[in-house]
């Protein structure tokens, strides 16, 4: 249950921090009738993460094989997201805001759509793959309750 409390509640942080800082600017700029792209967006990216996890449970490999190449891919994303955070992390949000600028002044709601959906689609996609390495280890039970409390937290801090 820890595992998966700890995997949610950071990938969890990572896309409110996208979802918030986009938030902030559309507002910032008068844009508060692009926040339904926004939504639309996220609810998209979690129904396509939740695609993902059932496809991925629907694979019947060898468990051993299925458990290592999940943790490679685990490994990919998280080492892509350290080598993005020490390239581009202060300069992230003027980065964001820079894009959605562009985004916004296009009055494109799919351009802001599609920002959204792909950032947060990234992380749940990461989660599914860390989960499904970390639910092989533990009872499912607690795997679902750490991945509830995990989602509910950065929900909480704000």
């Amino acid at each position: 249950m820890l595992e998966a409390f700890i995997v949610t509640l950071r990938e969890g942080v990572e896309a409110a921090l996208i979802v918030g800082i986009t938030l902030a600017y559309l507002s910032k700029i008068g844009r508060t009738d692009l926040r339904k792209s926004v939504y639309m967006a996220l609810a998209a990216a979690f129904l396509g993460s939740i695609g993902v996890a059932v496809l991925l449970s629907r694979t019947h490999l060898n468990q051993d094989i299925f458990e290592g190449w999940i943790m490679l891919a685990a490994a990919v994303f998280v080492a892509s997201m350290v080598i993005f955070m020490m390239r581009t992390g202060r300069k992230l949000k003027g980065q964001i805001e820079g894009k959605l600028e562009t985004l916004a002044g296009q009055s494109s709601h799919f351009g802001i759509f599609a920002f959204i959906f792909l950032m947060v689609l990234r992380e749940g996609v990461e989660t599914v793959l860390i989960l499904g390495a970390v639910s092989l280890n533990t009872t499912e039970l607690l795997s679902f309750l750490g991945t509830l409390l995990g989602l509910a937290s950065p929900l909480c801090l704000e």
